[in-house]
C-alpha cells in the first residue's frame, strides 16, 4: 500500500474499500465484472455512497470532501472509487461500447503492478554489469 496522497488525511484500509466496492455491486478488488453508469443507477450506487459520506469523510482531507462528497452523481462516484483503490495499486479502466446505437462506457477494476512497470531490481542492473573499456593505441 502506498503512502498518503494529496486527497487523503488517512490512508484508506481494506474495510472501507470493501464497503465502497459493495456500492458498485462488486465483491472485492479481484472482482473482474464490468459495470456501467446505468447499472449503477439500477443498484442505487449514488444513494449508497451518500449514506457512506460520514465514513468517507474520515479519509478525505476537508478541502477534498467539499469537492468529491457533495452533489454526488455516477461520475463522481467512479472518481471516488478510483481514488480509494489507487492506494492498493488498482485502477478503474473504461472502454466505450455501442449498444443499440447508443454509446455507453463500461468500467472494471484492474490491478496495476507498478513494480512490474518499474522494478526496483532494475535500479541496480547497471551497477552489477561489468564493463571492459579498451583503448586502441
Amino acid at each position: 500500500m502506498s503512502k498518503k496522497n494529496q486527497n487523503f488525511k488517512n490512508i484508506p484500509d481494506m474495510k472501507i474499500i470493501n464497503i465502497l466496492l459493495e456500492t458498485f455491486g462488486l465483491n472485492d478488488l479481484n472482482d473482474d465484472r464490468s459495470f456501467t453508469k446505468e447499472y449503477m443507477e439500477d443498484i442505487n450506487t449514488v444513494d449508497k455512497i451518500n449514506e457512506l459520506i460520514p465514513k468517507l469523510s474520515e479519509y478525505y482531507l476537508p478541502c477534498k470532501c467539499k469537492i468529491y462528497l457533495h452533489n454526488l452523481n455516477e461520475k463522481k462516484a467512479i472518481t471516488i472509487l478510483r481514488q480509494f483503490i489507487r492506494n492498493f495499486n488498482y485502477k478503474v479502466i473504461s472502454s466505450e461500447k455501442s449498444v443499440k446505437g447508443k454509446k455507453i462506457m463500461i468500467y472494471r477494476l484492474m490491478f496495476e503492478n507498478k513494480n512490474l512497470l518499474y522494478p526496483k531490481e532494475n535500479e541496480n542492473i547497471n551497477k552489477e554489469r561489468k564493463y571492459i573499456i579498451s583503448f586502441d593505441t
